[in-house]
């Protein structure tokens, strides 16, 4: 009997060690020590993420594909959902994924055939979602919250 309350919470340990989509990491096992999470070092202080998606795989956040066009360069990566930037992690944005440019930027009238960046999920609410990414460092910030907004206007 005690070893089976041993197992059961070494089990709960491991399980409640999972990362979620968009967390911080420095290697792929502080995302999953399973292996189903990978770690995105490209992004800054990492990014807990599934690379390779599908429409409605992921299991939290949404499926987005980069560089789709041409079809042969795309590649598909589980992003955080966010309703405002204060739901992402510090250095990160919550933006729309058709007005993130090709450098990294920030741009809410990006031209369509300028898009490098789309949500694949079926779902109608995903389909829509905002995402967090780290934008370039000299773009503008989507979202920014003034001093007077961030003290309550005091």
């Amino acid at each position: 009997m005690g070893r089976v309350i041993i197992l059961l919470f070494a089990g709960l340990a491991v399980a409640g060690c999972k990362q979620h989509i968009g967390d911080s990491c420095g290697n792929s096992t502080d995302c999953s020590v399973t292996g189903e999470r990978q770690c995105d070092l490209a992004q800054p202080g990492g990014y807990c993420t599934l690379f390779s998606c599908d429409p409605d795989t992921c299991p939290e956040g949404v499926c987005v594909e980069w560089r789709f066009i041409p079809s042969r360069t795309a590649e598909t990566w589980c992003m955080k959902s966010c309703d405002n930037t204060g739901n992402c992690r510090f250095d990160y944005a919550c933006v729309l994924p058709s007005q993130i440019t090709d450098t990294g930027s920030f741009d809410p009238d990006l031209p369509v055939e300028d898009r490098v960046a789309r949500i694949i999920d079926l779902d109608g609410y995903k389909a829509t979602a905002k995402i967090c990414v780290a934008l370039s460092p000299d773009s503008p910030q989507p979202d920014a919250l003034t001093e007077t907004e961030l003290d309550g206007g005091l």
